[in-house]
């Protein structure tokens, strides 16, 4: 889920970018202001989204199998 988010949001960050030169150009500077603090934000959540993918995804490796070989053997035993 981490990493859908994580590419939408760096897509809307390129964007809002694009953007933002086009709004310098031919509007404002206070719409390119407007526009780059847009891009600075979906940047930081892309780094955020990143940051949560990889922390999820080294629980996921350390978690113990659900199944593992050891625990049925202890249970029978007992």
């Amino acid at each position: 889920m981490f990493k859908i988010l994580r590419m939408i949001s760096s897509i809307l960050a390129a964007i809002l970018v694009t953007a933002c030169i086009f709004l310098g150009i031919f509007v404002d500077m206070i719409a390119c202001i407007g526009c780059a603090a847009g891009a600075l934000l979906f940047f930081v959540l892309t780094l955020l989204f990143k940051y949560l993918q990889e922390e999820q995804e080294a629980k996921e490796q350390n978690a113990p199998p659900k199944d593992a070989p050891g625990e049925n053997e202890d249970k029978e035993n007992k």
